[in-house]
């Protein structure tokens, strides 16, 4: 019986961006042969998400569980699943002792370390948690995934400078499934039923959280609405106006899209799911990405994938992320912002260029973890 490589994709938590990471993932252990060659993968997730991995059946096995299990019952699935297919692999998962008993590796992830940077960001319980969670993985030896230098950078600062067996590896966007579908179905009906029209608007593409810096994107369109009133600018933003972590900031933000002279040139179209999500990106002019803060943005690497121009913030990480249809603005500046904006809108250059898919190279990577 093949060995198997586990993904351990159970989640209780609101950032689907965790499940979207392990899709990438996926895709790219599937794109190595060597892999492929010696491993089976088995998908451990919830009911809520199989569809996200159904397009990877028959290539992977994937199992489902009821959703919202808690830490214990998931823990239990996991194990179930090493012993039912001769796992060899867990991924991703924090350095539990007893899986090494069973002749299993635990392949650790860490996102990114943003609370490191902006500790006001989060309570101090949860910073006292992902501290405590982090400095365990930091002491084990076990593979340590991240996502990129820039994280490399971080864990290096913050909690190891020593620990070994630790690697980068990019992810790239894998939606050929999500196109597949867009391509079947009536993109213009979508559009049309948020009131839009194809490459009228700009988009942005992020939950509603501090460090995504959606205020920088309402001071920019308040900057441009105070010296060019006769410019056409409407952005479009995707996600549900809410964060749980500091609901005052929702509430600053929504005083300003009230604002007479905002209100006109912006709009929210609350959460989508994530093939209107795709459809309002593809057809936008172009994508602004503002964080602060990222690990390895999705965003940017669905933007690739379409071909589209981006507006990036400049911190390191975009600056690692980028290509040639990437455009830096100064991280939280809304004047440089607004003046990119404009250069961008009065670009001929209206479509993006035709960017290198890097899966294979990024695959290569993790033969480097998993053979």
């Amino acid at each position: 019986m093949q060995k198997a490589i586990l993904i351990f994709a159970l989640s209780r938590s609101p950032w689907i961006g965790g499940i979207y990471y392990r899709k990438n993932i996926i895709h790219m252990l599937l794109s190595n042969k060597d892999i492929v060659g010696r491993y089976k993968i088995i998908i451990l997730t919830n009911k809520e998400f199989s569809d996200v991995f159904n397009p990877f059946y028959p290539q992977a096995d994937i199992i489902s569980c009821e959703n919202g299990v808690g830490v214990l019952s998931a823990i239990l699935h996991g194990v179930r699943c090493c012993l039912r297919y001769r796992v060899r692999y867990v991924f991703p998962i924090m350095p539990y002792r007893f899986l090494r008993s069973f002749g299993i590796t635990p392949v650790s992830w860490i996102a990114d370390f943003q609370h490191c940077h902006y500790p006001d960001f989060f309570s101090k319980e949860e910073c006292d948690t992902r501290d405590k969670r982090f400095k365990k993985i930091a002491a084990a030896r076990n593979p340590l995934i991240l996502s990129s230098y820039d994280s490399l950078g971080d864990f290096r600062r913050f909690f190891s400078k020593k620990r070994q067996n630790v690697h980068v590896v990019h992810f790239t966007s894998y939606i050929e499934n999500e196109l597949k579908q867009l391509s079947e179905i009536d993109e213009n009906g979508i559009l049309s039923g948020f009131g839009l029209s194809a490459m009228q608007y700009i988009a942005v593409c992020n939950q509603f959280w501090k460090h995504k810096d959606h205020q920088v994107v309402l001071e920019a369109v308040r900057y441009i609405a105070e010296r060019y009133p006769g410019l056409d600018v409407k952005i479009v933003f995707t996600g549900e106006l809410s964060d749980r972590r500091d609901p005052e900031y929702i509430n600053r933000l929504k005083e300003i899209f009230n604002e007479p002279s905002i209100r006109k040139r912006v709009q929210v179209v609350g959460f989508v799911d994530r093939i209107t999500q795709l459809c309002i990106m593809k057809h936008s002019r172009f994508i602004i990405q503002p964080s602060l803060f990222e690990g390895w943005g999705t965003v940017v690497e669905d933007a690739k994938v379409l071909n589209k121009r981006i507006l990036l913030s400049d911190i390191k990480v975009h600056r690692e992320q980028m290509d040639e249809n990437c455009r830096l603005f100064k991280s939280g500046s809304s004047s440089d912002l607004a003046i990119a904006i404009i250069e961008m809108l009065e670009d001929p250059n209206r479509n993006g260029y035709q960017t290198e898919d890097q899966t294979g190279i990024y695959a290569g990577a993790l033969g480097k973890i998993f053979i």
